[in-house]
């Protein structure tokens, strides 16, 4: 009994091996037809040869990626005629190949000049335009912008490219990207070994170390032409301030720090305006009385009143450390103490534009 199971299995087995290599030609053509149909479908360029078991792959790829992606299609393509048969369990085998991938990768020329492009408009927004290294230095690139300006960027053609930009071009171009993000609007341009920065801001701290940052690039010829505007001068902003006192001052109760009259705080308020306007300088807020009382008393009174103003513009979006709130007292009048009239003009408050630094 036990002979007779041995011979039908050698029997199965040879008819099994006869059948595989006389169906292993249609089988191979077949997952070849599957492979190309598979590549064509997902947008390859790559060919096909099969030869038995093995999936050959020529033509050019654009990039490493590409290549990689052609060949993990052809190695996950499964047969779509081996299990016609049921006769066979090799018949039902899907995947039996293995994939040679002979592609070759395009040559692409040197970038030259290499450069990079950036603007930031009035309202944020910013294009990005130019040439990165590497698939990690395009992903940081556009990971910092998209941080720093969310849902802001427009990635026009940020490219990878061969080429020879100056040494450690990707930390000036996130340098870069950062000192944009602290302008009102502006743009960079970097060329090779050069890179240059301009655009607007309100502050002249801004100004000042964006300029030192861009002239101490290691191994750049780096620049900046950063602008504040003409309604950032120290004269224009004092005299936008002295315009809206003209003809009203703020008041305070008797003998307190307490500011009184609705007049009073319109005029504060319009005194934030300006001073969030001209937010490139400081502001000496400066208390007066007049001579009624002790001096060492009006030294005081005047300098409890400069903090109330001071206090009250810092809650109305002025930066506290813009601000010195100066008592003077009684030694600076500018008018007659011996009147009432001189007396109402010596109890003011004074707004002195100074440099920020």
């Amino acid at each position: 009994m036990g002979a007779k199971w041995l011979k039908g299995i050698i029997i199965l087995a040879i008819v099994s091996l006869v059948w595989t290599l006389f169906t292993a030609p249609k089988r191979s053509t077949a997952m070849g037809e599957d492979i190309q149909n598979a590549l064509t479908s997902a947008g390859s360029n790559a060919e096909v040869k099969m030869s038995g078991n093995v999936a050959t792959l020529t033509g050019v790829a654009q990039t490493d990626a590409e290549m990689a992606n052609a060949k993990s299609i052809a190695e996950n393509t499964e047969c779509s005629t081996c299990n016609d048969s049921k006769k066979f369990f090799f018949a039902k085998q899907k995947k039996w190949h293995k994939v040679k991938n002979n592609m070759s990768l395009k040559a692409v020329a040197d970038q030259s000049p290499y450069t990079f492009n950036a603007v930031k408009d009035a309202d944020g927004n910013v294009l990005l335009d130019g040439f990165v290294r590497n698939e990690e230095e395009r992903e940081a690139v556009l990971a910092q912008a998209n941080a720093l300006f969310p849902n802001k960027v427009t990635d026009r053609t940020v490219r990878i490219a061969p080429g020879s930009p100056n040494a450690g071009w990707g930390n000036v171009l996130s340098q870069n990207i950062d000192d944009l993000n602290s302008l009102d609007t502006g743009s960079f341009s970097m060329k090779d070994k050069s890179s240059v920065i301009t655009g607007t801001t309100s502050s002249t701290d801004i100004r000042d170390s964006i300029a030192a940052r861009a002239s101490g690039l290691s191994n750049y010829d780096g620049g900046s032409k950063i602008t504040v505007p003409a309604t950032q001068t120290l004269g224009t902003c004092q005299k936008k301030l002295d315009d809206v006192k003209v003809g009203k001052k703020i008041n305070f109760e008797t003998n307190k720090a307490d500011i009184k009259g609705a007049q009073s705080f319109d005029l504060l308020n319009s005194l934030a305006t300006v001073a969030k306007e001209c937010s490139a300088f400081r502001i000496n807020v400066q208390g007066h009385t007049d001579s009624d009382g002790s001096a060492d008393y009006n030294q005081r009174l005047s300098e409890a009143r400069a903090n109330t103003v001071v206090a009250y513009l810092t809650q109305n979006g002025i930066a506290r450390e813009r601000m010195q709130a100066i008592g003077l007292g009684e030694v600076k009048p500018i008018g007659d103490n011996a009147t009432r009239e001189g007396k109402a003009l010596n109890r003011r408050i004074e707004f002195v534009v100074t440099q920020s630094k």
